[in-house]
């Protein structure tokens, strides 16, 4: 009957949020051999679609949802069109992504967390007690309370926050965005870009279009708050918001000349936030919980998904070997804010080119925010390849007749947290004077490794062939690429002549 309230269900893991990031969570736990209780979160606006890059993939086929994902047959995306900061560009992949509609590929990943084992609850969180043991209160829709309790929880619940906004969360980004969207039939879309994501930026927004068939797309424009009327000349004055603002985009509602809008506009914040901390005690953030990037970077899923990997080889940690506790969670925190600040700083370059053409408050602020967010050492791949020094290491070392390498005497080594399958475990890095932090992995060469073998001086060839006898095949570009890096940020010292 109704108004029940249920014995406390008892699970080692609670996971509040079932979209990507909770049910794959969720499911990796379960398949770990975890007890796991999930309580998925109702969607609170109509399904949204979305681009998944190609790049998703291979971390679709990591996580075991590839085959599962390909049978869903959702529609292909082949990479988009873009005008944007005045300028006309097209990027078509050579293997095909996806464009979801939201609702089917969550439902996706949590029909595949419940064949894994995962208890669902189908209630609204009411109370979260962490402690020892984490208790929580929610009521079902039937009227009943259920408590459950766990050793640890992720709050998976995206922008609603049903544990992160509880003291973690902070938006001190100076801008909030609004994304107004909605559906649209469109017959005569160019034949050649009906697999295409479109992007468009304009003075006081940008919009962006997601196909989900031949002729059915979402488009959406984005826009801060206050071009949209408050109280109560919000509601009617939605759709000649969303219709005046799709307007400014010329190159879409050109291509939406003949199209027929099928449903009313929704609006949602889209605005970006991130986390004082993604880790506390028995408490993980992961996902969109933890912190929400720049929608048009179309990586929000690709990233929900990295997280929801980490929160649970982290969560099989603590449960598994607790004096590992206090540096897995370190390492999630620390990875969590590296994931929004590498966000930022490719947000950066695409305000920055809006700024300079626009010349609006709009992308002044949003450029002049993603630099001050993405201050700071950057070690990522993409980075160092792009690093003049590098380059300038990278020629050194292609074209010297005779070239030798020593270790530098600020080099040191030091044991850092590093995840090895399902665990976290402590590895080697190198500590070079200047850099913010540890060096392990660059361009996919181990470089503790690589510096290990540079024992006394040792030639450049030499080097590479113990490389790859001890260590394992890398492809030479990649092993000169992690080289210079150790050249470039003098953790090696080189001499030699060049031709």
């Amino acid at each position: 009957m109704p108004g029940v309230t249920r014995a406390a269900d008892v699970c080692d893991v609670l996971v509040v949020g079932g979209g990507p990031a909770g049910s794959t969570a969720a499911q990796l736990l379960a398949s770990w051999g975890w007890s796991v209780t999930m309580v998925p979160r109702a969607a609170s606006h109509p399904p949204l679609a979305e681009s998944l890059p190609s790049s998703i993939r291979k971390l679709l086929q990591f996580l075991g949802q590839l085959d599962r994902v390909d049978a869903a047959a959702f529609f292909p995306n082949d990479g988009n069109i873009a005008n944007w900061a005045g300028a006309a560009r097209a990027t078509r992949t050579p293997a095909a992504g996806f464009h979801v509609r939201r609702d089917r590929f969550d439902q996706l990943l949590r029909d595949a967390a419940a064949a894994s084992a995962v208890r669902l609850v189908d209630a609204v969180v009411q109370r979260v007690r962490v402690g020892d043991p984490i208790e929580l209160t929610c009521l079902t829709s039937a009227g009943d309370i259920v408590t459950s309790r766990a050793q640890f929880v992720l709050d998976c619940s995206g922008r609603a926050g049903v544990i992160s906004r509880r003291g973690f969360r902070h938006s001190d980004a100076g801008y909030r965005t609004l994304a107004i969207t909605a559906e649209w039939e469109c017959p005569d879309w160019p034949a050649a870009e009906q697999t295409q994501t479109a992007i468009e930026s304009y003075g006081d927004g940008w919009a962006w279009s997601v196909p989900l068939s031949p002729t059915r797309r979402q488009c959406s424009v984005m826009i801060e708050p206050r071009r949209w009327p408050a109280g109560s000349a919000r509601a009617v004055a939605l759709q000649p918001t969303y219709t005046r603002e799709l307007l400014n985009a010329a190159a879409l509602s050109s291509r939406l000349a003949n199209a027929v809008q099928v449903s009313e506009p929704w609006a949602c914040d889209a605005s970006i936030y991130d986390a004082a901390r993604a880790a506390d005690e028995r408490v993980l953030l992961v996902g969109d919980a933890a912190s929400f990037i720049e929608p048009l970077s179309s990586a929000g899923v690709k990233k929900a998904l990295l997280s929801a990997w980490r929160a649970a080889v982290v969560t099989n940690t603590c449960l598994a070997n607790a004096a590992m506790a206090n540096a897995a969670t370190d390492l999630y925190d620390r990875r969590e804010r590296q994931v929004y600040a590498d966000c930022m700083r490719r947000a950066r370059m695409f305000f920055s080119e809006a700024a300079q053409t626009h010349n609006t408050a709009f992308w002044d602020r949003r450029a002049a925010c993603a630099v001050a967010d993405a201050a700071g050492t950057d070690e990522s791949d993409e980075a160092v390849a792009g690093d003049a020094d590098v380059r300038q290491a990278f020629e050194r070392l292609r074209t010297a007749d005779h070239i030798r390498l020593r270790p530098a005497e600020t080099l040191t080594f030091e044991r850092v947290p590093s995840i090895e399958g399902r665990e976290v475990v402590l590895s080697e890095a190198l500590r070079v004077p200047g850099l913010r932090g540890p060096l392990q992995f660059a361009a996919g060469v181990n470089l503790p490794a690589l510096a290990r073998l540079t024992t006394g001086r040792v030639d450049v060839p030499e080097l590479l062939a113990a490389y790859h006898r001890q260590v394992g095949p890398v492809p030479l570009t990649a092993l000169l690429t992690g080289l210079s890096l150790l050249v470039a940020r003098h953790a090696l010292v080189a001499e030699g002549s060049f031709s």
